[in-house]
């Protein structure tokens, strides 16, 4: 089944792909990812037209998405073109042929998930079903690599669909009820053995959630020291139901003073080798430990940027720490981005090495 795209740009707006990206994550969940996906500008009547009468020809199913409000008016501009009754809803039948006509971002991706992905399933007479696996900090080759085995070995009977968020990434096994469950097994089981030790989860439950049971499953009390991710790991863990029977305390030691007298780093070690060290992290997940109230800790430093921290060290630097009352491991990363990406990277990051103690 082939299926294509049509997402129709404001030329007078910049341009993120917020406006069709969840319209199409949606569709790629109901089991109906759009391929290609081509962008033609909101003035450009003949380009659209064209595109419409190709897509319609080559494609099965087509799904139009227009910015803003326009949603009711591109359908209009698609019965017109393609001289085809005007429909009570979103979905335009021409000669056995579906075009959906969708609004973007949140309003898109609800109209896709309850009117046109039923009719598609309805059309078709499938039922989708999907396997997730849920992995941190893959490469980008060995995730390369799963993919392409996973599309060889599919014979086009299912579909594996990536998200990434800050380093955590969602593997979505999407298929129908015509699929094979060896199939669907055998893709699964390669997967899993590809990506790894880098795999936390073989179903939807995510990182937070995930430690959150491991700490209550072993009858171990948290504590948490931030530096440069601001409290963002207690943030996280916090969202889940029951944090509160597993967590300790969470401080955000920001200043060295802090460090010193809340977490007993030591000032020769912030002189010498500077609050961002493995020193600095070993001694604030150390001081968690000694303090006698928890069984594990989590500590971070790092340079978020934009500016270094006025020393040599480059911007993106960090050092995750993981306690426990027998040793501390630190960790050294390096990551890219903007301050925001650092800091959402280095969160996930350590709440994988706690995830990974805990295991």
């Amino acid at each position: 089944m082939k299926n294509a795209c049509i997402v129709i740009r404001d030329k007078e707006q910049s341009f993120s792909g917020d406006e069709f990206e969840p319209v199409v994550a949606a569709l790629i969940d109901g089991g109906y990812a759009p391929d290609p996906v081509l962008l033609v500008a909101d003035d450009d009547v003949h380009a659209f037209a064209q595109a419409l009468t190709d897509y319609k020809n080559s494609s099965n199913n087509l799904f139009v998405i227009a910015p803003g409000g326009a949603a009711a008016e591109l359908r209009l501009r698609v019965c017109e073109i393609l001289q085809a009754a005007i429909p009570q809803g979103w979905v335009v039948e021409k000669q056995k042929k579906l075009i959906a006509c969708l609004a973007g971002g949140a309003r898109g991706a609800e109209i896709a998930e309850k009117e046109v992905i039923p009719f598609l399933n309805a059309k078709y007479a499938v039922q989708h079903d999907r396997v997730v696996l849920r992995a941190v900090g893959a490469p980008a080759d060995t995730v390369k690599a799963v993919l392409r085995e996973a599309e060889q070995n599919s014979a086009g009977q299912l579909r594996v669909h990536l998200t990434e968020s800050a380093g955590d990434q969602r593997f979505e096994i999407v298929y129908d009820n015509s699929t094979p469950k060896m199939l669907i097994d055998d893709v699964t089981r390669r997967l899993i053995v590809g990506l790894g030790d880098h795999v936390y989860a073989a179903d939807d439950t995510p990182l937070n959630r995930r430690v959150i049971e491991l700490l209550s499953l072993r009858g171990l009390k948290l504590s948490i020291a931030e530096s440069f991710t601001g409290g963002g790991i207690a943030q996280k863990l916090i969202e889940v139901p029951g944090a509160s029977k597993v967590l300790f305390e969470s401080i955000v030691a920001y200043d060295n003073g802090s460090k010193m007298k809340r977490l007993g780093v030591h000032e020769s070690t912030l002189r010498g080798k500077g609050a961002v060290s493995d020193d600095t992290a070993y001694e604030m997940a150390a001081g968690l430990i000694a303090g006698g109230d928890c069984d594990v800790s989590v500590a971070t430093t790092g340079i978020a940027g934009p500016q270094s921290d006025g020393t040599d060290k480059p911007v993106g630097l960090c050092f995750l720490a993981v306690g426990t009352k027998e040793t501390v491991y630190v960790y050294k990363y390096m990551y890219a981005g903007t301050r925001s990406e650092i800091t959402r990277r280095a969160i996930t990051q350590a709440l994988y090495l706690l995830y990974k103690q805990l295991k």
